[in-house]
């Protein structure tokens, strides 16, 4: 009898395929918590911010309240830049899995 490959086990629905589709689940949603967290700790943190350092509320820039500066420009080339690194790892994880199930060739 030939050695079982984890892709048998994924396709018989035994518990040791049951194991790799868990540890596969697990890992993305470690990604997505750390994500959320990138993103709220970035929408949270501004706000506190303007509040724990009051005169940034009289301030302009360029004729544009600081405040509004910093709630609007900052965070969306930051978003963009939490969602790339989400997708580069999240792709990484898939493609370790597909190697791990896939048969050699």
């Amino acid at each position: 009898m030939s050695a079982r490959t984890p892709r048998d086990e994924l396709a018989e629905a035994t518990e040791h395929g049951g194991l790799y589709l868990r540890r596969l689940l697990r890992a993305q949603l470690g990604l997505s918590v750390l994500a959320l967290l990138a993103f709220g700790g970035l929408v949270g943190g501004l706000p506190l911010a303007l509040y724990l350092l009051p005169g940034l509320q009289h301030a302009t820039l360029l004729g544009i309240p600081v405040p509004i500066l910093a709630v609007l420009w900052p965070p969306f080339p930051l978003f963009v830049a939490i969602g790339l690194l989400y997708i580069r790892r999240a792709e990484a994880l898939e493609e370790a899995f597909r190697e791990l199930v896939e048969p050699p060739r």
